[in-house]
């Protein structure tokens, strides 16, 4: 193996913790879920800071999170969604030292993988399907800067993890 930083992007249901979880069993790396970190850190739930602060002091939160971890010699990070949208996040994410891996999505997907899902507060809007599509015109050019991109869709978990393995090694 040729990385021993990994970072996963893409929207949220993209699959990025279920594929950080199996990639750091295959690697045996640790593997770091930044949302997780973030409800530890701030004991709070992500949708509770939302409606309490905003998402501009959601995202100097994850750059600090981010901060900590990208300074690890070994990792898997399952990033949140919208940590691209901020430039010194992107400047730590996509480095020669980090593969980056784009986990893309259709919006469709995304609907029906979070379908039920009230945590996720950039979907509680009146029409979520306009809001995912919106939210990935915006985010796409910073995503497309990772290393390796990989379409999600009618592919299974071990598919996925073998084609990160392959453009790895």
């Amino acid at each position: 193996m040729n990385y021993k930083k990994i970072a996963l992007v893409g929207m949220m249901g993209s699959g990025k913790s279920t594929i950080s979880a199996a990639l750091s069993k295959k690697l045996n790396y640790p593997c770091y879920e930044m949302d997780e970190i973030f409800v530890e850190q701030e004991k709070i739930s992500i949708k509770d800071f939302f409606s309490k602060f905003n998402e501009t002091q959601f995202r100097e939160k994850e750059t600090k999170i981010l901060e900590q971890i990208t300074k690890k010699d070994c990792f898997i990070l399952s990033s949140g969604g919208g940590v691209v949208v901020v430039d010194k996040n992107r400047s730590l994410l996509f480095r020669d030292d980090i593969l980056s891996i784009y986990l893309s999505i259709k919006p469709k997907s995304v609907l029906n993988r979070l379908k039920g899902d009230t945590t996720r507060p950039l979907l509680n809007v009146s029409n979520p399907l306009e809001e995912i599509e919106k939210i990935i015109s915006t985010r796409e050019k910073f995503y497309n800067m990772a290393n390796l991109k990989i379409e999600v869709d009618n592919k299974t978990i071990k598919q996925i993890v073998e084609e990160i393995l392959d453009y790895a090694n």
